[in-house]
């Protein structure tokens, strides 16, 4: 049996992992949120500063999984009509797949496509389901995965280590742990503290595998936490099913759970599935 790390161990080791720096224009925003009274229009002028990132927030939140009635055509307009917290939030998982995607090196198949997709249902999945924001299901999203091109950057087996557990059926950051003494969770968790997400978020990042834990806590009660994991999961699901790949292990372990946290029917879901995937194949 492996023993768990402590936080400072699993730093240490983390010392050997090239986390992304946030770009200034994202510290720039974040400083502006802290602010008691953030001001909309500073806000919205810091994005428009970054071009291409300002117009990924564009093309973002004017896809169908944001619900807008009408298509928006400035960061100013964006901003008003999701609020800062929600747009803040959008910025930051744009912001951090564009520096894994210029920061190069290995990553498995389509993950720059997958964490856009995950996001994108997960936020839309919220729409049903009280006390999950779709700007935080977002981004959890497209961070949850963020330790795995850095886990792959640093072992050079570990893309076979992963899938020898998957065709195995097991968890992955147990055999992680034991073969590396941390593992892709952990990893995105502190890539998490680096850009200063949110605390929860960050929590659930760490945990997005120990999902009958999560879903069990409070009695099993629906909670934010229990929410955002759960559509999470199955954002996952209907990711894998619009790559081909309906029979993905994680659903297996976990699938029984997080469709009865919810109370949905696997009818329901299956329903859920063909629409989402419809709508990504449209975006």
């Amino acid at each position: 049996m492996t023993t768990a790390l402590s936080f400072e161990e699993t730093g240490r080791i983390l010392d050997a992992f090239k986390i992304p720096s946030a770009p200034a224009v994202f510290m720039e925003l974040h400083e502006l949120m802290q602010k008691d009274e953030p001001d909309i229009d500073d806000v919205a002028d810091t994005i428009a500063k970054d071009v291409g990132l300002a117009a990924l927030v564009i093309k973002t939140v004017n896809s169908p999984f944001f619900g807008l009635r009408a298509n928006v055509t400035s960061i100013r307009q964006a901003t008003t009509l999701l609020g800062l917290l929600n747009i803040g939030n959008i910025v930051a998982g744009l912001a951090l797949r564009r520096a894994m995607e210029e920061a190069g090196g290995p990553a498995p198949e389509h993950y720059w496509e997958s964490p856009a997709n995950v996001g994108m249902v997960a936020a839309r999945l919220t729409r049903r389901f009280v006390g999950a924001p779709p700007d935080q299901a977002y981004m959890l999203g497209l961070f949850h995965n963020v330790g795995v091109p850095l886990m792959m950057q640093r072992f050079g087996d570990y893309a076979a280590t992963t899938l020898e557990a998957e065709s195995a059926g097991l968890d992955p950051t147990g055999v992680e742990d034991a073969k590396y003494q941390t593992n892709h969770a952990v990893v995105g968790y502190f890539v998490s503290r680096t850009w200063g997400l949110p605390e929860h978020i960050g929590e659930l990042i760490r945990q997005h595998h120990d999902v009958e834990e999560v879903l069990s806590a409070n009695g099993g009660q629906l909670s934010r936490e229990g929410v955002l994991l759960a559509v999470l999961k199955m954002a996952e699901h209907i990711d894998q099913c619009y790559w081909g790949r309906p029979d993905d292990a994680e659903w297996q372990r976990c699938g029984s759970a997080v469709l009865g946290y919810l109370g949905i029917s696997d009818n329901d879901f299956q329903d859920t599935v063909e629409d989402m995937i419809d709508m990504l194949t449209q975006s």
